[in-house]
């Protein structure tokens, strides 16, 4: 039992923490840098780099200030792979089984529509039919048609048309599948397409949230442009990446104009998330600091990049993974998806025009974002809740099939409760049909309950997400105008604002690291010692010197 305990406490990383680590490509880490790259906190960021350092047997450096800096190998999952069982257990669930377990559960559903379709129709059918045998025996014997005596079953007469004649008589299902790779009108057909039996989930219970990675994209953006911004910012530089904003209005109404008191508590979170301190400035208004975030372990920082090239990086990013490929494919792998697609690139001179031309041959999104796009650096949108992901023909289809299988349970339950009345046990098929008729019922009436609840969930969590969309919307447009008291402490923040520290870049700046012999960092520190005192040394008698003249 032992070493199946350890396994199962084993600490392990999320792969959005091992994806972000290994997106570094073996240079130097540190906790704010994996912060704004997976969008955590910072004190989770620690967390996870040291348990990446024991998995990896990653290098430590110290800088003079105390920060930790990380080096790991450029394979990390691999490296993890090695060492840990548990790793490898979730990766073999997540690559290999997960998927494919889920794929067939989703169409298994739509086989369980289909098996109760069928039973139920068939048994319809094989009692009208031998009901109707019945009749025309007794009226054999009797020599009249009218049917006397007996109960009312079949489909005509006192029961009015069957349901099971429109199933019969319009096999919807038949019309449906094609070539999986070409639609009937020989256009190729997106691999992400959704199959009948698929919809048929999905129209019961939805597609999964659209904004299950908001946290991240909230931390993420929200640490970007503290960086731009010098590692100090205001409330209402936060409040387009937060959800409990007030509306950014007057008592008039006006958008723009000084309000007499603001709660600033709904940027808490994420101050307290990414280590920001609360500085009061001469006018009485609060700015906030991120020391922690202006330390990087990279050679290049944010704040060279314009909102604009920010967004066009993250735009093309989701196109190229969209695509299926890396976010930082180079032309020549763009060019060549694009030709073995036989989609041409004339024109195209650089490689977002190749980027472009993909975007445009991509199938949409259609997330029903009416606000802003997704990627917008400078704001945190919500996507909308879909109520399917399946085509306009597979949710009516879907949706048709399961009215038709509670109507003909319900028909099927009237028949069955006749039969229940004389005590009638049904031979063989019909007998198997009629003991778990309860389950059916259930089934069927769940069916279509179930996407009945849902379709009002979906309407009122959208109206929120719209509110919220709309709010940070106002806040955003109230920082481009720049009015009232936001221009002042605009202003007092930038006074508030530092370069970014730079670790890692040069050895006088770490006093310790894992990868060298203590020997080796002994020599250098002390090296460093003598650089330091003829330096001062350097500057004392200039000084001196000046104050002799």
């Amino acid at each position: 039992i032992a070493p199946f305990q350890k396994i199962l406490e084993e600490k392990l990383p999320s792969q959005k923490i091992i994806d972000a680590a290994e997106s570094f490509g073996g240079r130097p880490i540190v906790a704010s840098d994996l912060a704004a790259k997976a969008g955590v906190s910072i004190s989770q960021a620690r967390k996870d780099l040291t348990v990446l350092a024991t998995l990896t047997r990653g290098d430590i450096a110290v800088s003079n200030d105390g920060d930790l800096i990380y080096t790991f190998p450029r394979d990390i999952g691999s490296v993890i792979a090695s060492t840990s069982a548990k790793y490898r257990a979730l990766s073999t669930w997540n690559d290999k089984l997960k998927e494919p377990l889920f794929y067939a559960t989703k169409v298994g559903f739509g086989v369980a529509l289909l098996a109760s379709l069928v039973a139920i129709y068939s048994t319809i059918f094989f009692i009208g039919s031998s009901s109707s045998s019945d009749r025309d025996d007794r009226d054999d014997r009797r020599g009249y048609g009218g049917g006397g005596g007996g109960m009312p079953m079949g489909f005509g007469g006192f029961w009015g048309p069957s349901p099971f004649d429109f199933f019969y008589y319009r096999p919807y299902y038949s019309r449906y599948y094609y070539s999986p790779a070409y639609d009937t009108g020989g256009r190729r057909r997106d691999p992400d397409e959704m199959g009948f039996l698929e919809s048929v989930f999905s129209y019961v219970f939805g597609d999964g949230n659209p904004n299950g990675d908001v946290e991240e994209r909230r931390l993420g953006l929200a640490a970007e442009m503290i960086r731009m911004n010098g590692g100090a910012v205001t409330a209402e530089q936060l409040a387009p990446f937060v959800d409990e904003a007030p509306a950014p209005l007057d008592a008039d109404g006006r958008l723009g104009e000084e309000r007499a008191y603001v709660d600033e508590a709904f940027v808490l979170p994420i101050v307290t998330q990414l280590d920001g301190e609360p500085q009061v400035t001469e006018d009485g208004d609060i700015v906030y600091t991120f020391p922690e975030l202006m330390t990087t372990s990279t050679s290049k920082g944010t704040s060279s990049v314009s909102r604009e090239d920010m967004a066009r990086i993250q735009r093309e990013g989701r196109i190229l993974q969209k695509a299926g490929l890396e976010k930082d494919a180079p032309s020549s792998t763009i060019k060549t998806l694009l030709t073995m697609n036989r989609i041409s690139t004339r024109g195209a001179l650089s490689r977002s025009d190749l980027i472009d031309i993909l975007a445009d041959v991509l199938p949409g999104d259609d997330d029903g974002d009416s606000y802003q796009d997704v990627d917008d650096p400078t704001i945190l949108v919500e996507r909308e809740h879909k109520f399917s992901l399946a085509s306009g023909l597979q949710t009516v289809l879907a949706g048709a099939l399961g009215v038709v299988n509670l109507g003909g349970a319900l028909y099927l339950g009237n028949l069955l409760g006749q039969y229940a009345l004389y005590g009638v046990r049904l031979p063989s098929y019909m007998g198997l049909v009629q003991q778990f008729f309860p389950l059916l019922l259930g089934y069927a009436v769940l069916f279509n309950l179930i996407p009945l609840a849902r379709n009002f969930w979906i309407q009122k969590e959208n109206a929120k997400i719209q509110q919220r969309n709309e709010t940070r919307l106002k806040w955003r447009n109230l920082l481009e105008n720049g009015a009232g008291n936001v221009k002042r402490k605009l202003t007092a923040a930038r006074k508030f604002g530092s370069k970014m520290k730079r670790l890692g870049t040069g050895s006088r700046d770490v006093i310790f690291d894992t990868s060298k012999d203590f020997a080796e960092v002994e020599r250098v520190k002390e090296s460093n010692d003598l650089d330091a005192f003829d330096e001062k040394l350097r500057s004392s008698s200039s000084s001196s010197s000046s104050s002799w003249e």
